[in-house]
């Protein structure tokens, strides 16, 4: 199947005026300086009243050339930058639903933003840093957003994307042209392109990757097993997040409803990281590795925070003063004591 996609003109119109705001924090981004022990709410607009204290984050990340700029989007609308030096975000998108964005490795103003505007999928792309935006996918069915999207950091004119009904959609021309690569039937929830390697999780039958480009993919998540349990974890969990540690060979990190697990053999074989939880809530979603060491990792059940130094042998329990959910967590790539949490107020 063959899509063409025409450069349209932009459709997302910037707004100076945000609605975000609320008179209790039930979502945003909060930010620690001291490895995690203390959070503090980082939601201010730049020359505004209003905050993004109720922006539900879908994903955070730090410019690939500037690591004090970190972005922001929101599941239920828009994209923001931080500015360090004002400790307020600036509005660079706005008006769609932005549920996963990737930013250019080697031009930090050229940003691909995925989501649902209209109720239709899109993906839309700025080489000005966010002044203006042309739309270079637009998906015909109803309520299908584009779920994900990667970049090929051997060749960045090939983007894959991931839709809600999930297929894997490949351009290799920078958006000009679009191709089904795979159609698994089960919702995307997040891709990685990590060098020769494009990973895809799905909701419900886990993670998968494909070293040659999307023709094939093998899943890597038929050994896991969930906790207490004989059945297989394909059908009894469902996926959340994953990350494949850039520092240490074959150690990947998935996230899900019934908790952290943890492999060292790209896939091969699992382990369940039992987290001292309270409530006995078990639904392990966001997860962050250090750059500087892989002992360091971070990841949440709720509105918690939890802290490993050792790789998950030991863990340590901090709280995030928010009736959200935590939903992402960057880990500064040189000081892994400078820490951010995104977080909405319902599950998208």
């Amino acid at each position: 199947m063959i899509k063409r996609i025409f450069l349209l003109a932009p459709i997302i119109l910037l707004s100076a005026s945000c609605a975000l705001g609320g008179s209790s924090i039930t979502a945003g981004t909060a930010s620690s300086v001291n490895g995690g022990a203390d959070w503090q709410f980082m939601n201010n607009i730049a020359n505004s009243k209003t905050t993004i204290g109720n922006l539900s984050v879908s994903k955070m990340a730090f410019d690939p050339q500037d690591r004090t700029k970190v972005y922001v989007g929101g599941y239920n609308g828009g994209m923001f930058a931080w500015d360090a030096n004002s400790n307020s975000w600036n509005e660079i998108l706005s008006n769609i639903d932005v549920y996963d964005f990737t930013i250019s490795p080697v031009d930090s103003k050229t940003i691909y933003a995925a989501g649902l505007y209209s109720g239709h999928g899109r993906l839309v792309v700025t080489t000005d840093g966010g002044n203006t935006w042309n739309q270079i996918f637009n998906d015909p069915s109803q309520d299908n957003p584009v779920r994900a999207v990667v970049l090929n950091p051997a060749n960045l004119n090939e983007i894959a994307i991931g839709l809600g009904s999930g297929s894997v959609i490949k351009s290799a021309d920078g958006g000009l042209s679009w191709q089904l690569a795979k159609d698994f039937g089960d919702r995307i929830n997040r891709m990685v392109w990590q060098n020769n390697n494009l990973y895809v999780l799905l909701q419900d039958q886990g993670l998968y990757m494909s070293s040659d480009l999307g023709q094939t993919f093998n899943q890597l998540t038929s050994a896991l097993m969930p906790p207490s349990s004989g059945a297989s974890g394909g059908g009894a969990l469902t996926y959340n997040q994953f990350y494949v540690d850039t520092v240490t060979s074959n150690l990947i990190y998935v996230t899900t409803s019934g908790g952290l697990y943890k492999s060292t053999d790209s896939g091969a074989t699992w382990q369940n990281l039992p987290l001292p939880v309270q409530n006995g809530n078990s639904v392990s979603r966001a997860i962050a590795v250090a750059q500087t060491s892989s002992n360091i990792v971070f990841t949440n059940v709720g509105s918690t925070m939890y802290k490993t130094t050792d790789g998950g042998a030991t863990w340590q329990t901090q709280t995030v003063a928010t009736t959200g959910i935590i939903n992402y967590i960057l880990i500064d790539p040189q000081l892994p004591q400078i820490d951010w949490a995104g977080i909405y107020g319902s599950a998208n």
